[in-house]
């Protein structure tokens, strides 16, 4: 890998965290725990082609590769500080809207994308179940042929921007006893009859990142939106998995805004008659902090390289949507510890990774299922 970026790649880097300081930084408090989403903050981020970053331009997006986008990512969160915008952002454009245009047929894509590229259509990922998280091969949902639609019935839960999204990727089972056989996936329009679409779920943090549940009670969808074949969704979900785990690079900017708050309030913060930072356990916190950012950085640019050139695989998103999920823990907590009681409090910018990153930790498969998966994949048992 060619840890140098091309001169574009920098440029490219400069302008998103630039853009992301000037644009989206402000307001981020009163979106999170007063206003929730803007549409007015999501427009300007379509404006500068970052709703269709990595999209085809034959459909309307910008059509970078995958490093060059996880560039973006990082910049973007660390120009930002907005974790929930981050969160929207990855939803629509890497969970969605990348299946599409991965699984989806030239008539899909071409009704679908332009849309989604432009930010006028948000997309959403309607995967998780109450009764069907890590284990998604356990879909209650169920999907029925009926003439010229499929009739689905269930229900999903967690779903980041089920609140504001207007096309969904689902999957539904078809044969309850077949498992992953009979999973299969649809693109779903918000205005279907049949579905039902919840308030905004109250949350610890993230006000400002809509997650809702959904309901499907007889809902027609046509056979048209059907995506891929009748008991494929879920193989081709998995081969799918590349571009939804690097939705988890924007951690690694947020990591980065996180620490630099952090060593500024060291240096400032005064106790016993000296800054905070003159502490060797502060100091070590720092140093832990840092660690963690740079193994953190290494595996997402490195994933990211490794689909460009076409040698991904699922150990290497697997290791990498662990360890970096966790690192951002682990800074988290040490970030509000640094902070003392001001890392409590709301107005304390440093303490806003802090359920964020658990939440990280958590969606798109536990640590412990990857870990699972990982222990799976190097033994083949």
């Amino acid at each position: 890998m060619d840890f140098d970026f091309s001169k574009e790649q920098k440029m490219f880097e400069k302008s998103v965290e630039e853009f992301a300081a000037k644009e989206i930084a402000p307001g981020v408090d009163e979106r999170e725990y007063e206003l929730g989403f803007s549409r007015d903050v999501w427009n300007k981020m379509s404006q500068v082609d970052l709703t269709g970053l990595c999209l085809p331009e034959q459909y309307g997006g910008a059509g970078a590769d995958a490093l060059t986008t996880v560039i973006a990512a990082i910049a973007f969160a660390r120009g930002s500080f907005d974790g929930s915008m981050c969160t929207v952002w990855g939803s629509h454009l890497f969970l969605a809207a990348m299946s599409i245009c991965d699984l989806g047929s030239e008539e899909q894509k071409e009704r679908y994308l332009p849309g989604m590229a432009t930010g006028e259509r948000i997309g959403a990922l309607a995967l998780t179940e109450p009764e069907a998280g890590t284990d998604a091969t356990s879909l209650a949902t169920t999907a029925v042929r009926d003439g010229d639609y499929y009739i689905l019935n269930g229900s999903k839960t967690f779903i980041s921007n089920a609140p504001i999204a207007d096309v969904f990727v689902t999957y539904a089972t078809m044969d309850i006893s077949k498992r992953a056989g009979g999973i299969t996936g649809f693109i779903v329009e918000r205005d279907t009859p049949g579905l039902t679409c919840g308030p905004p779920m109250r949350k610890h943090f993230g006000k400002s990142t809509p997650t809702g549940e959904m309901f499907f009670n007889d809902a027609k969808i046509p056979a048209e939106n059907l995506l891929g074949k009748e008991g494929e969704g879920f193989t081709a979900m998995i081969a799918s998995l590349g571009w939804e785990r690097l939705a988890f690079a924007p951690i690694v900017g947020l990591m980065e805004a996180e620490l630099d708050l952090c060593i500024d309030y060291a240096k400032t913060r005064k106790q016993f008659g000296k800054p905070v930072g003159k502490f060797q356990l502060v100091q070590a916190m720092l140093a832990e902090m840092k660690m963690d950012l740079e193994a953190s950085r290494y595996l997402a640019l490195s994933l990211a390289w490794k689909k460009d050139q076409g040698i991904y695989n699922p150990i290497d998103a697997a290791i990498a949507k662990t360890f970096i999920t966790e690192a951002a823990e682990r800074n988290s907590r040490k970030a509000v510890q640094i902070h003392g009681g001001m890392g409590c409090m709301q107005e304390c910018k440093a303490g806003r990774n802090f359920w964020s990153a658990k939440t990280a930790a958590i969606g798109g498969g536990t640590s412990q299922i990857q870990r699972v998966l990982i222990g799976r994949l190097l033994t083949g048992m």
